[in-house]
């Protein structure tokens, strides 16, 4: 169980991280968005790299969404394994934790994939077909969500058959 922890451990701080991350983020936005120069963090992007200032507006809410989906995701599978951590594989409400990590996962990583290419498109005027970085950390996000929701399903199926054998005792 030292890996429990030590996944434990480090979900605690990811999460810690993004939250410092995204805070930053918003406040560098909303000083780009008043006219604060940036040049001394080598920030050049400004409002007018978009077409509207609406565009930046809806991608920003989506780019935070995603954000904020992700780190429920995260949340869910730290209480998963802080369930793992108290051994009681057999648990209605750690079946249900993985089963909702394992959704939002799929759902961060489809969205941040359609939101990545479409901003590429509208933003960059450009529209790449192939394995790129971002494309196959996407990909691993997906199947990080699709391997807790098979968890969650195992888990679920060894407790119906652990409940059957316990009535048939």
């Amino acid at each position: 169980m030292n890996s429990a922890r030590l996944l434990y451990s480090i979900l605690n701080v990811i999460i810690i991280l993004l939250l410092i991350a995204i805070g930053l983020g918003v406040f560098f936005f909303v000083m780009i968005l008043l006219g604060v120069k940036q040049e001394f963090l080598f920030i050049y992007e400004g409002v007018i790299s978009f077409k509207t200032e609406a565009m930046l507006y809806v991608y920003t809410i989506l780019r935070l969404g995603v954000y904020a989906v992700f780190i429920k995701a995260l949340w869910n599978l730290r209480k998963a394994t802080k369930l793992l951590l108290k051994k009681d594989f057999y648990n209605n409400q750690l079946i249900n934790v993985l089963s909702i990590s394992g959704k939002l996962m799929v759902i961060t990583g489809v969205s941040a994939w359609c939101i990545n290419g479409i901003s590429d498109m509208f933003f960059k005027f450009q529209f790449s077909i192939g394995l790129t970085e971002k494309t196959l950390a996407y990909l691993f996000i997906i199947a990080i969500g699709l391997f807790l929701l098979l968890m969650s399903t195992v888990l679920k199926d060894t407790k119906a058959i652990k409940d059957e054998n316990d009535l048939t005792i």
